[in-house]
């Protein structure tokens, strides 16, 4: 049996050199690319992570926005409290009372079941705490780690008043404190009781 030579060609020296010079460049390409779409990436998900704090922290501080006034009996006082803490702005601090254990009155700052919940801004950080009715006071415990988010801005502003209720603004802005340029704004609105 006799083989057709003229069929049986392979690539030229010249088409091989050609075919590895334009797969080097994008190899080289490629190589030179990845590090900024990792950086990138890194980025948008640093992006996402602050945000879910945020959301996650106004989904709280929300919660309690909304309960604020709930008596199941005869509560007297105020049972919202917008202010601050000293040589911080103005509406960055709120108090909220409800009665959580539904015994039929709001329990005081002096009582172990104290209904009084306490949110503010004190420097770069969300601050909480229970069992208060002064944003000045001491005590309070950090929201969000500090290491990891700045906190920059919040505050509460009452927007509108009704029979049915009261409705607030609450906004959070925060950066990374590892890598500043990273920065998120939530905003919110909130319906609450009238008291």
């Amino acid at each position: 049996m006799s083989v057709n030579t003229s069929r049986c060609q392979g690539f030229t020296l010249p088409e091989v050199m050609i075919a590895m010079g334009i797969g080097s460049m994008l190899m080289l390409s490629a190589a030179q690319i990845y590090p900024l779409m990792r950086q990138r990436s890194q980025s948008l998900g640093r992006h996402y992570q602050l945000e879910q704090l945020l959301r996650q922290s106004i989904s709280a501080i929300g919660k309690d926005i909304r309960r604020a006034g709930f008596c199941n009996g005869n509560c007297e006082g105020k049972s919202f409290i917008i202010s601050n803490a000293a040589g911080e702005a103005p509406g960055s601090c709120i108090i909220v009372i409800y009665d959580l254990n539904r015994n039929g009155i709001w329990d005081k700052t002096s009582s172990p079941e104290s209904e009084y919940f306490g949110y503010r801004l004190r420097q770069g950080g969300i601050e909480i705490q229970r069992g208060t009715d002064d944003c000045g006071s001491s005590g309070w415990e950090k929201l969000l780690d500090p290491a990891e988010v700045n906190v920059t801005r919040f505050t509460i502003t009452q927007v509108a008043e009704s029979v049915s209720g009261r409705l607030y603004s609450l906004q959070l802005e925060a950066r990374w404190s590892k890598d500043p340029f990273i920065h998120r704004q939530v905003n919110e609105m909130i319906a609450g009781h009238v008291l």
